[in-house]
């Protein structure tokens, strides 16, 4: 929508060619751009993520004239308690030719608060290359912690996620200050970008662990930033289906989650991750304690959670439903 996006260099890598519509938000120039672009590529199906992409790219693609519009809805937000946003959603979601929901609760709060019809709403759990995402080796891990700077003997508990409210970083660092304290060679790391960097680091500061947790930013290479890490700690107040989470259980990462909606439909709690049911500080700490004091649970949970990823959200299973519903869309374009 605006500005290239961190993932734009890969794109162009693989050859893919991307469209920057507008420089910022303001002027926002794709009120302008996008049609124009539209004309004259002239796709048969667009598919729109995430909020502002369908609350404000869709309808000027609807209004210009195109009808194969797919939205990709990957999270409940409760954001969207707002009356104006979820009327806009709404009606939205009303003009597409599907809305694929990455979750059962996600599906669900689109049918239950915005209305849409169960019909038009598609599950279609997220899924990833788990040849690509596979658990380090020795050597792996040590040369991932050498490029990424991080120490070579430490438990490294990993955070990963845009530094925005739902991912409630703030209550991630209030566990790593408490786990810190009990045990001594522990080493917390965040990576990722976003409006709360700031915040966030000024509170670690306060809580005097900024030498033992380290903030790294955006990591392109995301193997390695797995790799890198001995487990995955997540503290979301609500998910859709968390590609982090996929991608950890895939490198055999043992996690310790809240149980919020998508999370909670991937994992079985003491099977392939330990959920923490309340934002309870104690409930995280002593859940994480379990995987600090117990290595072979830890490779329990990891090896259970590689296999569930392997078994249920595998990427080619996930590409070939979406030609599916592409597929379908063109037949019922074609036919009218």
């Amino acid at each position: 929508m605006h500005g290239n996006g961190v993932f734009a260099p890969a794109f162009k890598q693989e050859g893919i060619t991307v469209y920057s519509l507008s420089p910022g938000k303001w002027i926002p120039a794709y009120l302008w751009s996008f049609p124009k672009l539209l004309w004259t590529l002239r796709p048969d199906i667009l598919h729109f993520h995430l909020f502002g992409s369908n609350l404000i790219a869709k309808p000027i693609a609807w209004l210009a004239g195109w009808r194969a519009l797919v939205v990709h809805d990957h999270c409940n937000d409760v954001g969207r308690g707002n009356p104006a946003l979820l009327l806009g959603d709404a009606i939205a979601n009303r003009i597409s030719s599907q809305v694929i929901a990455v979750s059962k609760s996600v599906r669900d709060f689109l049918i239950s608060r915005e209305g849409i019809d169960p019909d038009r709403v598609t599950i279609l759990s997220n899924g990833i290359d788990t040849e690509v995402f596979r658990p380090a080796t020795g050597p792996q891990k040590q040369e991932a912690r050498l490029r990424l700077g991080i120490p070579a003997n430490a438990f490294v508990i990993g955070g990963v996620g845009r530094l925005v409210a739902q991912k409630n970083f703030s209550l991630f660092l209030d566990v790593a200050a408490a786990v810190l304290a009990a045990y001594p060679g522990v080493l917390f790391v965040i990576a990722g970008t976003g409006p709360l960097e700031l915040q966030l680091k000024a509170k670690a500061s306060v809580l005097g662990i900024n030498g033992r947790l380290y903030f790294l930013g955006h990591v392109a290479d995301r193997l390695a930033l797995y790799h890198s890490m001995d487990a995955l700690l997540l503290t979301s107040d609500f998910e859709g289906t968390p590609m982090t989470l996929l991608e950890a259980m895939a490198c055999e990462l043992p996690v310790v989650a809240s149980a919020v909606d998508g999370v909670a439909e991937v994992c079985t709690d003491g099977r392939d991750a330990l959920l923490v049911a309340s934002h309870d500080l104690g409930d995280y700490v002593a859940t994480l304690g379990k995987i600090l004091e117990d290595q072979s649970l830890a490779g329990y949970l990891g090896g259970e959670a590689r296999q569930r990823v392997v078994e249920k959200y595998e990427i080619r299973a996930l590409v070939r439903r979406i030609e599916g519903i592409y597929e379908g869309i063109l037949a019922e374009k074609t036919a009218h």
